[in-house]
């Protein structure tokens, strides 16, 4: 008995805190208002073909070959940047770039 009311708390406190503007997700799912919520260099989230990413320890630690480049994705789907990069060679990321920014994934990008 003690086991079901316990499992029936947890169950409730899961769901309270993954429920967000009446949705609810799953653990590491984010919406793009809660990625907008880190648009900034030192808290960057960006997402990309449905995944999150957190870049910020990429940023801070100056590894982008694009320099600041990157900032225009912070708090966006940056799927497009990624794919075209307009302020740069204008050609998709490398598959080197693709297989680094696995390292950063946080989640997926939920509607």
């Amino acid at each position: 008995m003690i086991k079901i009311a316990l499992l029936v708390v947890l169950s409730s406190l899961v769901l309270t805190a993954c429920t967000h503007d009446n949705q609810v997700t799953a653990p590491n799912s984010y919406t793009l208002s809660e990625v907008a919520q880190h648009g900034k260099s030192d808290d960057c989230w960006l997402a990309i073909e449905g995944k999150v990413y957190d870049v910020t320890t990429f940023i801070d630690g100056g590894k982008h070959p694009g320099g600041e480049a990157i900032l225009e994705g912070c708090g966006k789907d940056a799927t497009v940047l990624f794919n075209t990069r307009p302020m740069g060679s204008k050609t998709p990321h490398s598959d080197k770039a693709r297989e680094l920014i696995k390292n950063f994934e946080i989640g997926r990008l939920v509607q």
